[in-house]
């Protein structure tokens, strides 16, 4: 730096002190006088100049810049405007930068520097065509100037490859084996499929310098690239023995074992890596990562990624450790544990939103609502305008039997992703539990608007116009479930029960009733439907036992016990009714109508 800066100011000096015409004896004593000013403007000049290189020196550019001003001011020289130039790029003002480079070049065209200047400002400018025409002129003017080579490459790189090889090569043969130039030469021919080609080139460069680290290293990587695991592992092997404990040949090793599958020997060389104090945490934690994501994929990799995982939780615990190994128990559908270790992620990263989703979601799938709802409002509180968080807490109090806790959750849900279906879908049927109809219907017709084949809406929104007496409204939506979904036992029975109540259309109602049962034989509303049917048509016998094998999967359903009783009825066995209806009411004293028939017999 100093040395070049002393050249700057020598080649000023000279410049400075040469730049008078020779004065001739005729000169008149006025030309005299007025090159003596002309001198004394040019010492001046001298003298800011040094003051801005000075300043250079020390860092401190926009001291610099003035110096370099004022210089200009008396005399108007390219070497002036070119310190400005490189200045004004220093401090990142890259207009300005341009404008004195361009007045260098323009001033001294045929100077190599201020060429080679003007192209690098071009180039970190992002005007390739400009920097590659500046590059370009410099070779002309110089054709052993590398950096205008190199510059030059770096400008066809992304538009023209082709060129930018070209370029590279030329450079080779000029500079010999560059190793910055040997790795864009091979990340060129990758880009175009030519990766042959560098390694033809790496190993006849090896063949000159068999000893050389880095050489080796861009063969392995090329190898790899290439598939060729073989070649790699071969020259890995043989270079671990003179560089045992080099992390990226270990590195290099595990890849070719990921790229052959054989997981089992990757994790060992990972393991080196992971086990080593130079390696950071976070590229510990990406390794951990890789094999997570295969082990997605693959359930046979799900031991070796838990054993890399166990060997990575030995020096630290972290909250995507467990989040990875509460990935593991979740696909082992181990859910218990994969709820503790998400849970632990979340003591350690609360402020991850991702977390508490992935968290709330498997509480909810493992049906441990409780828990659910009392992570969700943590969550919540701390994120809370956080869809799935809020979707989550009202489907969990919903299922906790918390409607209007469900209702303001969901509401929210609704709000931030106005066109969820689930959301739509459970905010409606909380509206329906609320008596609140008309509004469940709004939101209901929004979802099939977006998605007409929804079954949840359709058989939802049937079973609203049924409550409402409007039978023709709802057997249509039942219908049309059906056909879409002709194997959905959820709307089967819902319909068969329907006509069964109304007394209508008992044929079909039984033979919807004998499918839902046939596809879910354990389902106690299910049998109890089909035992309604039998009612319905008067056959009590087969009524009496679909009921008793309902009540029997669930004995604390007061609507059973009251169908029970009514079948006892009709079949003269008034005690038992009586002692049946009496069981209903004691589970639910609110059934005024079930009350009137006990009283009636």
């Amino acid at each position: 730096m100093k040395l070049y800066i002393y050249t700057i100011i020598a080649a000023l000096l000279v410049v400075l002190g040469c730049s008078s015409a020779d004065v001739t004896k005729e000169n008149s004593t006025e030309t005299e006088a007025q090159s003596e000013v002309e001198t004394k403007e040019q010492l001046l000049a001298q003298d800011h100049f040094i003051s801005g290189a000075i300043f250079d020196l020390k860092g401190q550019y926009p001291s610099a810049i003035l110096e370099y001003q004022e210089a200009l001011s008396y005399d108007n020289q390219a070497g002036i405007h070119y310190a400005l130039g490189k200045d004004y790029l220093i401090i990142n003002k890259l207009s300005l930068a341009l404008k004195y480079a361009r007045n260098a070049v323009k001033m001294s065209p045929d100077d190599v520097e201020y060429n080679f200047f003007l192209g690098n400002i071009y180039k970190i400018a992002q005007q390739p065509d400009s920097a590659a025409i500046v590059f370009n002129k410099v070779i002309a003017l110089d054709s052993l100037y590398y950096q205008a080579y190199y510059g030059l490459g770096q400008v066809y790189e992304a538009q023209k490859p082709l060129k930018a090889l070209e370029v590279y090569e030329k450079l080779l043969k000029l500079t010999g084996p560059e190793w910055s130039v040997l790795v864009k030469v091979a990340d060129l021919n990758e880009r175009m499929g030519n990766v042959d080609n560098t390694i033809k080139t790496v190993e006849e460069l090896l063949a000159l310098n068999p000893s050389n680290l880095r050489l080796k290293k861009l063969l392995i990587e090329s190898y790899l690239k290439t598939k060729k695991t073989k070649e790699a592992l071969a020259l890995i092997d043989d270079t671990l023995l003179m560089f045992p404990d080099d992390l990226s040949l270990i590195e290099y090793k595990g890849n070719a074992f990921v790229i052959e599958k054989r997981w089992k020997e990757a994790a060992e060389e990972y393991k080196k890596l992971i086990r080593s104090n130079r390696i950071p945490f976070d590229s510990k934690k990406r390794i951990a990562a890789g094999f997570v994501t295969e082990a997605a994929k693959d359930s046979a990799i799900i031991p070796i990624a838990k054993n890399v995982l166990y060997e990575i939780e030995k020096d630290s615990t972290d909250w995507q450790i467990n989040a990875y190994l509460g990935e593991i128990a979740s696909t082992e559908k181990n859910d218990s544990l994969a709820i503790e270790y998400f849970k632990a992620a979340t003591i350690d990263a609360p402020w991850n939103a991702q977390l508490w989703n992935r968290l709330g979601i498997l509480l909810f799938e493992a049906q441990e609502y409780e828990m659910a709802v009392e992570e969700m409002k943590k969550a919540v509180r701390q994120f809370p305008d956080d869809f799935v968080d809020n979707l989550i807490l009202g489907l969990a109090l919903s299922q906790q039997k918390d409607i209007d806790g469900a209702e303001r959750a969901l509401e929210h849900a609704v709000k931030l992703n106005p066109n969820d279906l689930t959301a739509l879908n459970a905010y409606a049927f909380t509206l329906n539990q609320q008596k609140r109809n008309d509004a469940a219907i709004i939101y209901l017709e929004k979802v099939l608007y977006l998605d007409s084949t929804n079954i949840q809406a359709l058989g939802t929104l049937g079973m609203i116009y049924d409550s409402m007496d409007d039978f023709r409204k709802s057997d249509s939506l039942y219908e049309r479930a059906l056909t879409i979904d002709s194997a959905n036992a959820l709307i089967a029975n819902n319909y068969a029960y329907s006509l069964s109540e109304r007394g209508v259309k008992l044929e079909r109602a039984l033979e919807l009733a004998e499918f839902a049962v046939e596809k879910e034989p354990k389902n106690s509303s299910y049998l109890d439907t089909k035992g309604w049917v039998y009612y319905k048509l008067g056959d009590y016998s087969k009524a009496e036992e679909f009921i008793k094998k309902a009540i029997d999967l669930d004995n604390n359903n007061a609507v059973l016990f009251d169908h029970l009783a009514d079948v006892f009825s009709k079949q003269n066995k008034t005690e038992k009714a009586k002692e049946y209806w009496q069981k209903a009411l004691d589970i639910d004293p609110t059934m005024t109508e079930v009350q009137k028939k006990l009283n009636k017999s």
